[in-house]
């Protein structure tokens, strides 16, 4: 497997958000292959390095990686609402799946299944290009001329088409051709085999259907170096070694080539309809939001901001420049002078962005112990809320950025392109956070921590200037009964929703 940095596959593991996994390392209590580690750019091999937080080891999850031919009728994802049954009524495993892009409920095929979200995300996000292969039947006879269209892209009302691979198959393929229904108008049909690079929904059929061939069956046989062969219908199996080292050949071929860290340009220009600019989330404690917030922006390739690095950062300067904590006065004025920049990592130490207060880097410093202990009654006054909510405003309205916090879509940025707020029960979240203590070894109290989970609830919920509550347009996602991975399949679809036109 790819090296990756510490804090990244700690934070997989369950010892907590990336941000309080870097507390960890900075404090010792990690090594890898027996050498403690406290610097925050270190990167491993998670398949083979050993790692241990006070000395317990750290277990990886277990990837999973099953090849389902999909049945029509059958759902790719799971909707309790629906009518249809979905692929979890054919396959039964004890970890938490979820399948690999779309397939139709009407269409057939190979389906990937999948807890490994990395590599789900490498291979059928549009940036990787990676070709998925269909078998089409269609009604009549396409000519030359329609194929060539098909070929070099159609219309569609969501716009053009990226070129395809298209042939036109001389005979029906086996053994697909002896699972449709035998009548004379099925007869009148042919068959393509079609290669796509991108993946709308219903592309395929839209595309046919545009020229006035109709789809009968749509079958998908590939999906990157995979291939259904002579998987029948309603079964599946686990990958093989070679085919999960195919993939993963596949998806380093697909991601973006590795660099120097580089600070991407950030311009008042909006982005292209296709892709929000500014994107909010909002949320109560140990709802997902950091983590969720910080991969999503990972994939755009876009600034992650967690606002709350601007109060930590006012606090440092404050501790810096002997300003009394306790002095609400002086502290305001002070975070109504300093200007703060929050950009894109400078440096390759493990940082997710670098931390700038009037041109000093204090990345690094504001994770420092007496930052975290004055950095709660700071937060709390309403003139630095103020102060720091125009240097956010002024950061976010740059775009290409998505920004974590508690009162982003309702405060900070208003008129945010997309506006998510990350919801849990408060058990779950409780449950969520006493198990990431348990993980850190840290002793913890279940019923200690709920309380102390509804008691910042209600502070958050009640207070006078920017309470915490989801903005009147935001789309409100419930994470309850749902991993990391499948939030953020979630989130996903609600960026492609987004770019449809008659969805905003």
């Amino acid at each position: 497997m790819p090296e990756e940095r510490l804090q990244k596959i700690l934070a997989r593991a369950g010892l907590g958000s990336r941000r309080a996994c870097e507390e960890i390392i900075v404090a010792g209590r990690v090594t890898v292959a027996g050498r403690v580690v406290t610097e925050l750019g270190v990167k491993v091999d998670p398949a083979v390095a050993e790692i241990r937080v006070d000395g317990r080891p750290v277990v990886g999850e277990r990837h999973r990686y099953i090849m389902l031919h999909k049945p029509a009728g059958y759902l790719s994802g799971a909707d309790r609402r629906a009518e249809y049954p979905s692929w979890q009524k054919l396959v039964k495993a004890p970890e938490r799946l979820f399948a690999v892009g779309r397939l139709d409920q009407d269409s057939e095929g190979l389906l990937l299944l999948t807890n490994d979200g990395r590599l789900a995300h490498r291979l059928t996000h549009p940036r990787y290009e990676h070709p998925k292969t269909y078998l089409v039947q269609v009604a009549g006879f396409p000519d030359p001329r329609k194929i060539r269209r098909l070929q070099h892209g159609v219309m569609l009302d969501d716009g053009p088409t990226a070129p395809a691979q298209v042939i036109l198959l001389r005979q029906a393929p086996e053994p697909f051709a002896a699972g449709g229904p035998a009548s004379e108008s099925n007869r009148r049909t042919s068959w393509l085999r079609v290669t796509l690079h991108e993946g709308r929904q219903r592309q395929l059929r839209r595309m046919v259907g545009l020229l006035g061939h109709p789809a009968r069956r749509v079958i998908r046989v590939g999906l990157g170096p995979l291939e259904l062969t002579n998987l029948p219908s309603g079964k599946w199996r686990d990958l093989t070694p070679d085919e999960v080292q195919a993939l993963r050949a596949a998806a380093r071929r697909g991601a973006p080539t590795d660099g120097p860290v580089r600070q991407p340009e950030r311009t008042t220009e909006r982005q292209p309809a296709s892709t929000p600019s500014t994107i909010a989330i909002d949320g109560p404690s140990a709802s997902g939001k950091s983590t969720i917030g910080a991969l999503l922006a990972e994939e755009l390739d876009y600034l992650y901001f967690d606002t709350g690095v601007m109060y930590r950062a006012i606090t440092w300067v404050a501790l810096a420049r002997q300003v009394p904590i306790a002095d609400e006065a002086a502290v305001t004025a002070l975070a109504e002078q300093v200007k703060l920049e929050v950009l894109a990592p400078t440096v390759d130490d493990g940082r997710d962005v670098t931390v700038l207060a009037d041109g000093e880097d204090i990345t690094t410093a504001i994770r420092q112990p007496k930052v975290e202990r004055a950095v709660s009654p700071v937060s709390a006054y309403r003139g630095v809320r103020a102060a720091m909510t125009l240097q956010q405003r002024r950061i976010g309205q740059a775009g290409r950025v998505v920004m974590v916090g508690r009162d982003i879509g309702t405060v900070v940025m208003p008129d945010a392109d997309l506006k998510i707020y990350l919801d849990a029960s408060v058990r779950e979240r409780a449950n969520r956070r006493y198990r990431e203590q348990l993980a850190r070894g840290e002793k913890s109290d279940l019923e200690q921590v709920l309380a102390e989970m509804k008691r910042r609830d209600h502070i958050d919920s009640n207070r006078q200037h920017a309470p915490l509550t989801a903005a009147p347009d935001a789309i409100v996602v419930d994470s309850t009964a749902l991993d990391i991975d499948e939030v953020l399949v979630l989130v996903r679809g609600l960026l492609e929703r987004w770019a449809t036109p008659k969805a905003r």
